[in-house]
């Protein structure tokens, strides 16, 4: 017991009754108990917060009086508003569409002032086509004719396979019934753009028929080379990835990634008249002797 009274347990615990009994003599001088105190110390910066939170919220909304046919009023004017803001929305879509496929039509007017085009949106597309295929919402009322090349700002995205009143479907460079005459800007080789089911999946484009000794090289810019007359001379389409030997014989092919995300195309220009058209479709209308090969890629 004598070692309890000096050691330091002993010392903490009188320390602390001290403090308690100040306290409760402060408190009851002061008409309040020490609980009660105690309470409010911790309660009252809550309830602070919770008054001002309130007096926010009701100055804020402040409904008291008003009838219900007041508070109808209100609602129905809210949602007006919100209704007007939601149309302005579209028209602020809209009008950012259209501008930009006004700037794609002037870039290649300037470039090519006899190009005819019209804008179009895709409107669908068929989640079982594995070549990415859409459709578009204008037809032969706006002059579009099956064989018309489609594009966007970034190059060449397909042609029109059928032309209908008021829509038209669009096989897109992803198809294996699409083959564009092609061209290096860079080494100026030409070559065949073509595609097939494995490709398609990657999203990738094969350049065939390039020589053995081709100089093509990855990083090279391919674009439409104009020879057949189906689509336009310097459209862009992508740039070379890697370069290939051919399965079959000593040539050699080029993979190609399109500029274009071609499964995610929204907004297109459909080239209705150019310089050159139809002179001569000879190049894409028969199949080359490397056709039979891409189904081996």
């Amino acid at each position: 017991m004598r070692d309890f009274l000096k050691g330091s347990s002993f010392k903490v615990l009188a320390i602390t009754v001290v403090v308690l009994l100040g306290l409760i003599i402060y408190t009851a001088s002061a008409g309040g108990s020490l609980i009660a105190s105690l309470l409010g110390f911790v309660s009252a910066p809550m309830q602070s917060v919770a008054t001002e939170v309130t007096d926010n919220v009701t100055e804020f909304l402040d409904l008291d009086g008003l009838s219900k046919d007041e508070l109808k009023g209100m609602v129905s004017a809210l949602q007006e508003e919100n209704s007007q803001l939601h149309d302005k929305l579209i028209d602020y879509t809209q009008t950012k569409q259209e501008n930009e496929r006004l700037k794609v039509q002037l870039h290649i007017s300037e470039q090519a002032p006899e190009t005819e085009m019209r804008s179009a949106s895709v409107i669908g597309r068929d989640p079982n086509d594995p070549f990415s295929g859409f459709s578009i919402g204008i037809g032969t009322l706006s002059g579009v004719s099956e064989g018309d090349p489609v594009i966007t700002d970034k190059g060449l995205v397909g042609i029109v396979s059928r032309a209908y009143a008021t829509t038209s479907k669009v096989d897109c460079l992803l198809s294996e019934d699409v083959k564009v005459a092609a061209v290096s800007i860079d080494k100026q080789e030409s070559g065949l753009i073509g595609c097939n089911i494995t490709m398609a999946s990657s999203g990738l484009l094969r350049l065939s028929y390039l020589k053995g000794e081709t100089a093509i090289a990855e990083g090279d810019i391919i674009t439409t080379s104009g020879e057949g007359g189906v689509y336009p001379a310097n459209l862009k389409i992508g740039t070379v990835q890697s370069v290939e030997k051919s399965e079959t014989d000593v040539s050699k092919y080029a993979v190609i990634r399109p500029f274009e995300d071609l499964s995610s195309v929204k907004e297109v220009q459909v080239i209705i008249s150019f310089p050159g058209q139809g002179e001569d479709d000879a190049v894409t209308a028969e199949p080359g002797p490397d056709d039979s090969e891409e189904d081996g890629e």
